[in-house]
C-alpha cells in the first residue's frame, strides 16, 4: 500500500465533522501511534509513577530500573514484550476493572492531556474534518490507550487487551495480539477485515513501527528516533518535529 512520494499536509483547520462510513464501505484510515508522537513521554511510564504515588507499587525504586531497563531495550528494538507486560500488569493483579478505570480517568486529567502536543490535536482535527475514520494503535495497554483515544475524539484504539474474571478483576495477563512490532501490523489487518481502505496514512516516532508505516500509503515520520528518521530519509518520507528541538 505505500507511498514514498506522498506529502503530509499541516493544517490548523479544528472544525470536527461527523463521518457517515458503514463497516463495508471504502474509507480513508489515519492511524496514529502514541507514545513520543501524539504524547510527548511514554505513557505507561507516567502511569507507573502514578501507581507509585498512589501505593499500588511497592518498591518504586526497584521497579523504576526495571522499567529503565526495558526501555532501553525498546529504543534498540530487543525488549522482551512479555516481560514487559508482566511488569506493567503486575500492579492490577486482583483490582476490579471500575478502580482501576477511575485512576486511569483522573491519571489522564493531570498527567496526560497536559502532555498532548498541540500539532497532534491539529492533524486529528484535520482528518477528521476530512471524513478519515481515525485510529490510535498502540503498544501501551488498551485500559490506558482506551480512555486516551476517546478524550482525543479517534474513532477506535488498537492496543493490547487485558484479562478481567468473571468477577471483574484484572487477572495481570495480556490476552489477544500484542499490538508491538508486527503485532501492530497483524491487529490492524485483523481490525481491517470489516473495514476496506481506499487511503491509509500513518504516524509514529519510533522503529518499532517500521512494518506499520511500510504497510500505510502515506507515512508521516514524527519526532523520529535515530533509526526511524535514517529509514525516512532513505524512503523519502515526511519528518515532522513537534516536540521543539534543542
Amino acid at each position: 500500500m505505500n507511498d514514498p512520494t506522498s506529502p503530509c499536509p499541516m493544517t490548523t483547520d479544528a472544525c470536527r465533522v461527523a463521518t457517515s462510513e458503514t463497516p463495508d464501505a471504502p474509507i480513508t484510515l489515519a492511524l496514529f501511534d502514541l507514545d513520543d508522537t501524539l504524547l510527548d513521554g511514554d505513557i505507561t511510564r507516567l502511569w507507573s509513577q502514578w501507581l507509585i504515588e498512589l501505593g499500588w507499587i511497592d518498591d518504586g525504586e526497584e521497579y523504576h530500573a526495571a522499567f529503565a531497563e526495558h526501555m532501553a531495550a525498546y529504543a534498540a528494538g530487543t525488549l522482551d514484550m512479555e516481560a514487559h507486560l508482566a511488569l506493567l500488569l503486575t500492579p492490577l493483579t486482583g483490582r476490579r476493572e471500575a478502580e482501576v478505570r477511575e485512576q486511569v480517568d483522573a491519571f489522564l486529567a493531570a498527567e496526560v492531556v497536559p502532555r498532548l502536543f498541540a500539532q497532534g490535536h491539529e492533524r486529528l482535527a484535520w482528518h477528521r474534518d476530512q471524513g478519515h475514520r481515525v485510529v490510535i494503535i498502540s503498544a501501551s495497554p488498551i485500559h490506558v490507550v482506551g480512555p486516551v483515544a476517546e478524550r482525543l475524539g479517534a474513532h477506535h484504539a488498537l492496543a493490547t487487551r487485558l484479562e478481567i474474571d468473571a468477577e471483574g478483576r484484572y487477572t495481570g495477563r495480556a490476552q489477544g495480539i500484542r499490538t508491538f512490532r508486527e503485532g501492530k501490523l497483524a491487529a490492524l489487518e485483523a481490525w481491517l477485515d470489516e473495514h476496506t481502505p481506499a487511503l491509509s496514512y500513518g504516524y509514529s516516532d519510533s522503529r518499532n513501527d517500521l512494518p506499520l508505516l511500510e504497510f500505510v500509503d502515506r507515512p508521516c515520520a514524527i519526532n523520529p528516533d535515530p533509526t526511524l528518521d535514517a529509514a525516512a530519509q532513505v524512503r523519502g518520507w515526511p519528518v515532522q518535529w513537534w516536540r521543539q528541538q534543542g
